[in-house]
């Protein structure tokens, strides 16, 4: 975000200036959101799937450009899902009333996370706020116990999703897309997006046997904006005696960059040098700029 003020034969014109992205904080509505979850266990001559629902709640952190409507472009760059069920039960029967067998799967405290580092790049907002979101990397927290009988493997025990040693080498989680839509209900963003991800799963202790799971998630949430950066504080310096008025422009500490430019838009800016901690700049008016705009935004 930058303060941009004009100077124009010693009069001060203020405004804010259009806002580079800044985080929105967005709380998701259980009510309206979910994830359906399917797994699938293929023994090579047979396969059986079973699924389950839960709704969901948390948080997720999305970047606009610019930062109020009409938005640009959107980034989710954080999401926080949790499944609102304790439990996931999966179970399953193999072969005629079970005879090759049965399996269980309990998961447990599921979480579904995207940090900042694994988010996709920023996505463009067409004129009815749709957007599409790629390359998004998850990570998945929570505790799978399994109680597996079937085709000569039998095995009761859990894995920690957290724990990276719990999972095999060539199991990590793919990229996924988000594709959603942007509106605005008064100055309330409200984002809908969807979501799948699928997983192929094949584990040294279940030799022969392969795990496909897949998760399809529909999110709702409003949002809210998260603390502003700071918009520089503008006020007259003294004049002083033989000396035509100057401007001072004063703000709190930060790293920033200021800008000067005769055209209101900032087509062609010219950057003006801060010193490290600087915190104020002084203009002197002067007649080969009879107008003149500055900005101060952050770097």
């Amino acid at each position: 975000m930058f303060a941009a003020l004009g100077l124009s034969f010693g009069v001060l014109v203020a405004g804010l200036g259009q806002a580079q992205a800044w985080p929105w904080l967005f709380t998701i509505d259980k009510s309206q959101s979910k994830i359906d979850f399917k797994v699938t266990i293929d023994l090579g001559v047979t396969k059986e799937s079973d699924s389950d629902s839960t709704s969901i709640d948390g948080t997720l952190v999305a970047e606009f450009t610019p930062d109020a409507a009409p938005v640009e472009t959107i980034r989710i760059t954080q999401v926080d899902a949790r499944s609102t069920k304790k439990n996931i039960n999966l179970s399953y029967s193999f072969g005629p009333f079970g005879l090759l067998g049965k399996a269980k799967f309990t998961m447990k405290n599921l979480q579904i996370l995207l940090v900042p580092a694994d988010a996709g790049e920023a996505a463009e907002l067409d004129d009815e706020g749709n957007f599409t979101q790629e390359g998004n990397i998850p990570t998945l927290t929570g505790v799978v116990v399994y109680d597996v009988n079937i085709v000569g493997v039998k095995k009761k025990d859990e894995i920690d999703l957290g724990n990276p040693e719990d999972i095999p080498e060539g199991n990590e989680q793919e990229p996924f897309t988000i594709e959603g839509n942007l509106t605005w209900n008064g100055d309330v963003p409200v984002l809908r997006f969807d979501f799948a991800i699928e997983e192929e799963i094949q584990n040294e202790e279940f030799e022969g046997i392969t795990l496909l799971v897949t998760a399809n998630g529909s999110v709702f949430a409003r949002g809210e904006q998260m603390a502003a950066p700071t918009v520089p504080a503008i006020a007259f310096a003294p004049k002083l005696t033989g000396e035509s008025s100057q401007l001072r422009l004063a703000w709190e500490g930060g790293d920033y960059i200021l800008e000067a430019s005769a055209d209101p838009g900032f087509a062609v800016a010219e950057e003006i040098e801060l010193s490290d901690g600087q915190t104020e700049f002084v203009i002197k008016p002067s007649g080969d700029y009879p107008q003149r705009f500055f900005r101060l935004r952050h770097r």
